[in-house]
């Protein structure tokens, strides 16, 4: 029996070879290997057959489309805007990733030479003549060219009006027309005489850039924590030391987020940021006040690569330092209210939660912010050689102008002793644990929380 089955499975073996052998051998010449034929590229493609036969025929064509576009190979140009490019920032993959598919703008002209197919896979062949590449390549450089050379005169243009933003959008829309040529050399006819326009575009993009500055007014301001800087900081946007009208400028605060971070440059150059009120615990922070290279790339031109260019330039941003004061808080016991040490340990608590809050405790008004304590000591009832007291008592938070922000009865609190010292001892800890642990800290919550 085990004899029998060895040779059936030699003979399947044997059968799925034969099947194999002879597939293969029904197979055209150019599948066996990729044809090379003078005066032609060649792209072969593939798909499996999977979903509809309009989806897998097509899967195979942009697999040969894609193979054809690979024959296809460009020599960077030593006077090309990309060698520029790469001399300044080094290799650009992403350029090198697009770029093979501009170059199936110039497939137009391919011809489906043959398709084969088997039960599991679709395959075609397509070839285009390099001369027929070549005219309409040629033909659509020259379209770009031109397209590029009248964005670069707008440019210029708009650079003589004192208005940058505009002269970077053109340049941006000029590189981008030719960003398929721009390995090779973008010659056009200008004045009279040759040109690079890529490179042109390039360096004038490059020279926008580096006559555009943003300064301050106000180098360095004070704010106490709570509150809000006094008057708007001023920013000046300049281009070649002129006024730069309708520059996009971004706020960035590093205490957190802003409720204005955006705004456009008025006609003298200037934008402003509203006073707002800072809540940072550190001592110091700033404000920075950036040209917005990215919204002037993004509303120029759709192509990444191309906004991408603008965005690896950097203009120095306008800084305010800001030193942050601690705002200070004051305790006020009504008078007959503490025996002993009390006021002393109750100073004690409000000082070290003013301090973990990041605010300044002092003895004297006038303060920031004030909490005012009262309470008392009263009697309760006796048994068993015990006496007990209850504690009752109110706590306060005014602001400076003595408008009240909080307040909380107290009650509740019961000290037992064997005498009236003991029991007013064990009430007051009580109290004082309380004050520490969640009086203090939910008048404190109100202040930070804007009132």
């Amino acid at each position: 029996m085990k004899g029998y089955f060895l040779v059936l499975m030699v003979l399947l073996t044997a059968c799925a070879a034969k099947k194999q052998v002879a597939e293969f051998e029904a197979q055209p010449s150019w599948m066996k290997q990729k044809p090379i034929i003078t005066g032609y590229y060649v792209g072969i493609g593939s798909a499996k057959k999977v979903g509809t036969s309009s989806e897998y025929i097509a899967n195979a064509r942009k697999d040969a489309l894609a193979d054809l576009s690979g024959e296809v190979s460009t020599q960077i140009s030593s006077t090309s805007v990309y060698h520029t490019i790469e001399n300044k920032y080094g290799h650009v993959e992403s350029y090198d990733q697009r770029i093979e598919t501009t170059v199936e703008d110039y497939l137009e002209g391919f011809e489906p030479v043959e398709y084969y197919e088997n039960n599991d896979s679709y395959w075609i062949y397509f070839r285009i003549s390099k001369e027929t590449y070549a005219e309409k390549k040629e033909l659509k450089k020259q379209e770009a060219l031109m397209t590029a050379l009248a964005k670069y005169n707008s440019g210029i243009q708009e650079e003589k009006s004192t208005r940058p933003k505009e002269a970077l959008t053109f340049y941006l829309q000029g590189l981008q027309a030719i960003k398929p040529y721009l390995k090779e050399e973008t010659s056009v006819t200008y004045n009279e005489s040759n040109m690079d326009i890529g490179n042109h575009l390039f360096s004038a993009m490059d020279q926008v850039l580096a006559a555009l500055t943003i300064e301050t007014e106000t180098g360095e301001i004070k704010v106490k924590r709570g509150e809000s800087f006094g008057q708007s900081l001023k920013f000046k946007v300049r281009y070649k030391d002129m006024p730069a009208n309708g520059i996009p400028v971004e706020f960035a605060y590093t205490g957190g987020y802003l409720k204005t971070d955006r705004q456009n440059s008025d006609g003298d150059g200037f934008v402003f940021l509203q006073p707002e009120v800072i809540y940072s615990r550190n001592k110091q922070e700033q404000i920075s006040a950036i040209i917005n290279l990215k919204e002037i790339a993004s509303k120029a031109v759709e192509d990444t690569f191309i906004r991408g260019l603008i965005l690896k330039k950097s203009i120095q941003p306008a800084i305010v330092k800001i030193t942050i004061e601690s705002p200070s808080m004051a305790l006020k016991i009504s008078e007959n209210c503490c025996e002993g040490d009390e006021c002393s340990r109750l100073k004690q608590v409000f000082n070290q939660n003013a301090i973990g809050g990041g605010y300044q405790f002092i003895d004297n008004n006038p303060s920031d912010f004030t909490f005012s304590l009262s309470y008392n000591v009263n009697p309760g009832n006796s048994a068993g050689g015990l006496v007990s007291v209850d504690l009752k008592g109110e706590i306060k938070l005014t602001d400076k102008s003595s408008k009240t922000i909080w307040t909380k009865e107290i009650s509740g609190i019961r000290g037992v002793g064997v005498n009236g010292k003991e029991s007013r001892e064990k009430a007051f800890d009580e109290f004082k644990t309380a004050l520490d642990r969640n009086y203090i800290k939910q008048g404190l919550d109100k202040i930070n929380a804007g009132f």
